[in-house]
């Protein structure tokens, strides 16, 4: 039996949701797992105590991370400095977590995905394993691509930050996820540049000028065999490996459940029977739907998958809402919802309304995807220009999901009806 000490990043729910997973496997097959990281506990409560295999806990800041004013946006300037301050810190870090692998008597790293875990497992002597479909270090050297211009009368985007700043940052990132030996490489994946050591740099290049797709080079490069990649001959393997998913509860397809999870978060006895949109961005903040009934084009006619219009309502007939990571008392939104609309508990479990819904409205999160393929629930996704992992997830989507985007002046706007039905006729 083994211990693990499985680093996993603090930025999103999506990294949390796939680590229990991997880690419930870890503790019924009798090891030991310590979870290292800055996320709140709450993401990880189907796996520590009181359950009955728990794992251990441990907050430590270890990673950078992403700065987003919303799910969907990011702020460069405040990525960058968060970077570097970290970066600042990362010797004595380091010191401190090779200190603690050895003392605990670590057996092997596991990292999703915190280059920091990579290195501190190598400094100590143990193997590092990367689990995921996508490294930090890809999104931090984005930062330096310009956006797209924005419609006029917008705020114009905020400016790329300058290569020459941003590159030695990354090229430290790349280094420390290098010492990884193996990668075990999820679907929705996208250029990991410590393994695919020939995909050009910085990562605005692997994207092509309408921002909509890899270009053919990267795709070709991601379409090749793990056999094929260079780090191998280097000894660092890298294996492809199934979606690793949550599931739901065994009687989640039961109507008794429906009715009881429905009930559960104030859903009253007249809307029981209606369709359900699960609102679900991963637990970061959105702007409060803006309130819009209906249009005269509302259920059951058909529209084109292009057509918004500006009389779009938010719901169509029919449908309510259930809100999630809206959790806390001093939640503005959470007390001020439209109608129709419903706020999660903290501690529901997401894969449970995934089952229950008819539709889900989020980003282009790993943990979204993954658990809306696994129920067969149609997904509305609002894009996030500025996540390159997202170009990954949309390619997998694409190849093995019901999807369609909502813009995001749609979104904020409150025109969702039609993209719901069209996203619930597909």
């Amino acid at each position: 039996l083994m211990r693990f000490a499985f680093y996993v990043s603090g930025h999103g729910f999506g990294h949390a949701t796939r680590v229990s997973a991997v880690t419930l496997e870890l503790l019924e097959a009798g090891h030991d797992v310590t979870l290292v990281t800055s996320a709140p506990e709450i993401p990880f409560a189907s796996i520590l105590a009181p359950t009955s295999l728990p794992a251990t806990y441990r907050k430590k800041n270890v990673d950078a991370g992403m700065v987003q004013p919303k799910a969907y946006d990011v702020d460069r300037r405040a990525t960058c400095d968060v970077l570097i301050d970290f970066l600042s810190q990362r010797e004595q870090i380091l010191e401190e977590e090779v200190a603690w692998l050895k003392e605990e008597r670590m057996d092997a790293v596991l990292s999703d995905a915190t280059f920091l875990g990579c290195a501190a497992g190598s400094a100590a002597g143990i193997p590092a394993i990367i689990i995921s479909n996508f490294t930090f270090d890809s999104c931090f050297s984005y930062l330096s691509h310009p956006a797209l211009p924005t419609p006029i009368g917008t705020d114009p985007p905020e400016p790329p930050i300058n290569a020459k700043e941003l590159d030695p940052l990354v090229r430290q990132t790349v280094a420390d996820y290098a010492c990884a030996s193996l990668l075990l490489r999820l679907p929705g994946v996208i250029p990991i540049p410590a393994f695919d050591t020939d995909v050009p740099m910085p990562a605005g290049r692997w994207i092509n000028d309408d921002r909509t797709a890899f270009v053919p080079h990267v795709e070709a490069l991601l379409s090749r065999p793990a056999s094929a990649i260079p780090s191998l001959a280097h000894g660092r393997k890298v294996i492809d490996v199934p979606l690793i998913v949550r599931t739901p509860s065994p009687e989640a397809n039961t109507p008794e459940f429906r009715r009881a999870i429905l009930t559960g978060m104030g859903v009253p006895d007249f809307l029981l029977d209606a369709k359900v949109l699960l609102v679900s961005f991963g637990g970061q903040a959105i702007p409060r739907p803006q309130t819009r009934p209906p249009s005269r084009l509302s259920s059951p006619l058909r529209r084109s998958a292009s057509y918004a219009g500006p009389n779009a309502g938010l719901l169509p007939q029919g449908w309510i809402a259930i809100v999630t990571g809206l959790s806390g008392g001093d939640n503005a939104i959470r007390e001020d919802l439209p109608y129709g609309f419903f706020a999660s508990e903290k501690d529901v479990y997401v894969p449970d309304l995934t089952w229950i819904a008819d539709c889900v409205l989020g980003k282009l999160g790993y943990g979204t995807c993954s658990e809306t393929l696994s129920c067969r629930t149609p997904f509305i996704f609002v894009p996030r220009p500025l996540f390159v992992e997202e170009f990954g997830l949309k390619r997998l989507m694409h190849a093995r999901g019901t999807s369609l985007g909502l813009a995001r002046s749609d979104f904020e706007a409150g025109r969702w009806e039609f993209h719901i039905e069209e996203a619930y006729e597909l």
